[in-house]
């Protein structure tokens, strides 16, 4: 696919595209310190009981999390103004160009597929880029500070991680490969339906002429059963991913803990760093969850 047939669409929008991630970047910056900055709290100041340094750090906290509701807030809407502005000119461009075509392209495209490209189609691109613009750096951001976070803390914990993330993501990859032809069946079903719809509302009167009202309303329920069959098929391996994911993030946290228990035992490591380092296992592996979330 040639994007940069795209480029025309973007150009105009192009600073809702620049600052929507940058916004996004902000957020993610503030949900990798919290994590630590809780660990200070119960290093020195739980253990320590120092309730002015637990002050002056629960402010801080405070003040980062301002500025992540505030990034968050505004990654979204321009986000949001970008992949819509983006889709309603490309709509526009579409539905001007199917009204150049002539019978025979209408006849070997099918009424109900251009309606669904003007429709269900043109809706999809735009939820693409609306994830993608709200993800496309916070989800590799989070994963890349989460793990140099962990590193950080505990180089002895974070090769745990490192050993259940390429797990993980093959677990994820073999999933979307098994769902994506299944999607692409479902899209065929639901042509197959606009079709049938776009005939009956097209020849009513002839239906009501010859009495084909039985035989349309069950020609009607076969393509709806059709079609709801071939969903369920391909959302019954999607559900798949967050089973998997649940998995692995309880047992990444137990071998976390039982390790992390041991380090603390030892006086290796702080009970602060054990509470932030679970609080990163979650953050990597939903910002992996993110991503499928993406691609699918």
């Amino acid at each position: 696919m040639n994007l940069k047939r795209y480029k025309k669409y973007a150009a105009p929008y192009r600073s809702a595209f620049i600052i929507g991630p940058l916004m996004m970047l902000t957020e993610v910056f503030g949900e990798i310190m919290l994590p630590r900055l809780m660990s200070f709290i119960i290093n020195r100041g739980v253990a320590q009981r120092d309730v002015g340094y637990m002050l002056q750090i629960g402010l801080l906290m405070l003040v980062t999390t301002v500025f992540m509701a505030a990034g968050g807030v505004l990654g979204a809407y321009f986000a949001a103004k970008a992949s819509i502005s983006f889709t309603s000119d490309l709509r526009q461009d579409v539905f001007s160009r199917v009204q150049q075509f002539s019978f025979k392209n209408i006849d070997d495209f099918s009424t109900g597929s251009l309606v669904t490209r003007l429709t269900n189609d043109v809706q999809q691109v735009q939820n693409v880029m609306m994830m993608g613009l709200r993800m496309m750096l916070r989800a590799p951001g989070m994963l890349a500070g989460a793990l140099i976070m962990a590193f950080i803390m505990n180089a002895r914990l974070a090769v745990i991680i490192l050993i259940v993330i390429p797990l993980l993501t093959a677990a994820i990859a073999a999933i979307l490969t098994t769902a994506y032809p299944r999607f692409e069946f479902m899209q065929k079903r639901l042509d197959a339906l606009n079709n049938g719809i776009q005939e009956v509302l097209t020849n009513v009167r002839v239906v009501k002429s010859f009495v084909r009202e039985d035989y349309e309303k069950e020609r009607f329920g076969r393509m709806n059963g059709e079609l709801k069959e071939s969903s369920l098929k391909a959302m019954r391996i999607v559900i798949a991913t967050m089973p998997v994911m649940m998995l692995a993030m309880n047992v990444t946290t137990i071998a976390v803990v039982w390790n992390g228990g041991n380090l603390i035992i030892a006086g290796d490591m702080p009970v602060g760093d054990l509470t932030a380092f679970t609080t990163y296992i979650v953050q990597i592996l939903m910002s992996l969850m993110m991503l499928s979330m993406v691609f699918l």
